[in-house]
Parts: structure tokens; C-alpha cells; sequence
């Protein structure tokens, strides 16, 4: 950074990264939507490599020097929200997991009759 002034690929990683939060959150809640990303994803990948100058150009135009360190860019966004992704997956089987042992030892007190006094 030079300055007090944000270049442009600055700017669109800071807005990436909020979207990414963003869009991890949405695929919590709705499936579809985070298959269509991945897919997205898969797309933009392999129309890279069959236009490898295409990069290139895109980073031209964000004020990037070379396509590569675009693409680098654009691997670090995915990372994080793949792993923002499996991060909020997890969390959301504990959440289940936690529900469905409750309600085992819940039912497993109620089949014994509940607390007996127990004197030793």
C-alpha cells in the first residue's frame, strides 16, 4: 500500500472476503445455493485453462500485473470460504449430535423409571 490510498485489488479482496463470510453463511441455509458456487467455481476453473490469457486480461483490469497472482487471489477467497464452509458444517453436527444425545438419555431415564433414592 502506498500511502493513505487502497489499490483496487486491496479494495476487491476486503469485499470478497465479507461476500465469502457472507456466502458461507447462506450455504447453511440453503444447499442449492452452495452447490451452484461450487460449481461456479469449477466453471471458472476450467475456462481459465482453456483461456489462460483470460486471466491475465482480468488482472489487467483490476490493476494486477499477472494472471497468475489473480488466480492467487482468487484461490485465497475460495480457501477461506471453503473452509468457512466446512467450519460452519461442523458446528452445525455438533449442534445435532448434542441434540440427539440428549434426547437418548432423556428417553433412557424415562424407560428406568427415573432417579431412585439410593441409600448406602
Amino acid at each position: 500500500m502506498q500511502g493513505d490510498t487502497m489499490s483496487w485489488i486491496q479494495v476487491i479482496l476486503i469485499v470478497g472476503l465479507v461476500l465469502m463470510g457472507f456466502l458461507a453463511w447462506l450455504v447453511l441455509r440453503n444447499k442449492l445455493f452452495g452447490r451452484l458456487f461450487f460449481i461456479l467455481q469449477f466453471v471458472l476453473g476450467v475456462v481459465f485453462v482453456i483461456w489462460p490469457d483470460l486471466s491475465t486480461r482480468c488482472a489487467n483490469l483490476i490493476g494486477i500485473g499477472r494472471g497468475t497472482d489473480f488466480l492467487l487471489y482468487l484461490l485465497i477467497l475460495f480457501v477461506y470460504f471453503s473452509g468457512m464452509c466446512i467450519l460452519a458444517k461442523f458446528r452445525q453436527i455438533e449442534r445435532r449430535q448434542t441434540l440427539l444425545i440428549r434426547q437418548l438419555a432423556l428417553r433412557g431415564a424415562v424407560k428406568l423409571g427415573g432417579p431412585k433414592n439410593v441409600s448406602l
